[in-house]
C-alpha cells in the first residue's frame, strides 16, 4: 500500500513538471527525451542486478503486449493533457475501473469484500471534489472523449498484463525497460513526423536538466507502482488513483502558488482517510 501511495506522490509531481514544461518544448520530443533515459536506467539497472533468462516466450510477448497498451493509454491521454481539464482523467479512471471488476471476478476470482468501506470512502470524496468543481471543468469534444476512452481501455489492459506478469514474477524493471523504449520510439518517429529534427537535435543540453529531474521522477513513480501492483489486485490501485487530480492540485498549490479551496482540502482528507482504512482492512 506504501509503495502505490509513493507512487500517486510522484505521479501527481510529474503531472506538475509536465505543466511547466509542457510550455515550452514540444510534446513528442519531451515524451522521447524522457523516455530515452527511463529506458536507459531500466535497462541499466536490469542487466547489472537482474537475470532474465528465465523468461519464457509466452511471457515475453504479454510483457509487449502490456507494454504497448501502455503507449496507447499516453499518447491517447497527451492528446487531449493540454486542454481537458485533470478532472477529466480522473472521471475516465473512474470509468476504467468498471472495466477492471468485471475481469477481476469472472476470471480470476478477485474478492473485495474487505475492502468494500474504505474503497467506497474514498469514491466518495473523489465523486464530490468532481460535483463540486464541476463548474470549473473544460468541454471537451467528442474526438478527446474517445481519446480518453481510447486511453482508458489501453491503460486498463497495461494494468491487467502487467499485474499478470508481476504475479509470474517477472522484474518490474522488465516492464518499465520495455515500455519506456517503446514509448522513446513512438516519440522520436511523432518529433521527425512533425518536423522537429532541428528541435530534437539541438535542444538537448538546454533541456537536459529539466527532462532528467522528470525522468528520475517518472522511474520511480512506475517502479513503485508496479512494486504495488504485485502486492494489491488492479481494482484497489485504480481506485487509490482517484486521488492523484487531488494530491496533484496539492503540488501545483505548491509549486505554482495556486490557491487550494477548503472544500478540497476537505475532500483530499476524505480520501486519505479511505486509503488509511483501506491499509487497516488489508493488513
Amino acid at each position: 500500500m506504501l509503495f502505490i501511495i509513493l507512487s500517486i506522490l510522484l505521479f501527481s509531481y510529474n503531472n506538475v513538471l509536465w505543466k511547466k514544461n509542457i510550455k515550452t518544448i514540444s510534446i513528442p520530443f519531451l515524451v522521447s527525451y524522457r523516455a530515452f533515459f527511463t529506458s536507459t536506467i531500466s535497462l541499466a539497472i536490469l542487466f547489472v542486478f537482474f537475470n532474465i533468462d528465465a523468461i519464457t516466450p509466452i511471457t515475453s510477448w504479454r510483457i509487449i503486449l502490456g507494454s504497448l497498451f501502455g503507449v496507447i493509454g499516453l499518447f491517447s491521454m497527451l492528446s487531449v493533457i493540454k486542454k481537458a481539464s485533470l478532472q477529466w482523467l480522473g472521471i475516465y479512471n473512474l470509468i476504467g475501473i468498471a472495466f477492471t471488476i468485471p475481469y477481476l471476478w469472472v476470471f480470476e476470482n478477485i474478492e473485495i469484500q474487505n475492502s468494500i468501506i474504505g474503497l467506497s470512502i474514498i469514491v466518495l470524496g473523489f465523486i464530490s471534489f468532481i460535483y463540486t468543481n464541476k463548474k470549473k471543468q473544460l468541454k471537451i469534444s467528442l474526438k478527446q472523449h474517445l481519446s480518453l476512452l481510447l486511453m482508458t481501455f489501453s491503460f486498463s489492459c497495461s494494468a491487467l498484463l502487467h499485474w499478470k506478469n508481476l504475479s509470474l514474477n517477472v522484474p518490474p524493471l522488465l516492464i518499465i525497460s520495455s515500455q519506456e523504449f517503446l514509448v522513446f520510439l513512438t516519440g522520436v518517429v511523432f518529433t521527425f513526423k512533425q518536423g522537429e529534427g532541428k528541435l530534437y537535435s539541438s535542444d538537448l543540453i538546454k533541456y537536459f536538466k529539466n527532462v532528467l529531474l522528470m525522468s528520475v521522477v517518472i522511474f520511480l513513480a512506475f517502479l513503485f507502482n508496479l512494486i504495488g501492483l504485485k502486492e494489491i489486485n488492479p481494482i484497489i490501485t485504480s481506485i487509490l488513483f482517484l486521488a492523484s487530480p487531488l494530491t496533484t492540485i496539492l503540488f501545483s498549490a505548491l509549486f505554482f502558488k495556486e490557491k487550494i479551496s477548503s472544500k478540497n482540502i476537505l475532500f483530499i482528507s476524505i480520501i486519505v482517510l479511505g486509503a488509511f482504512i483501506l491499509h487497516y482492512q488489508s493488513t
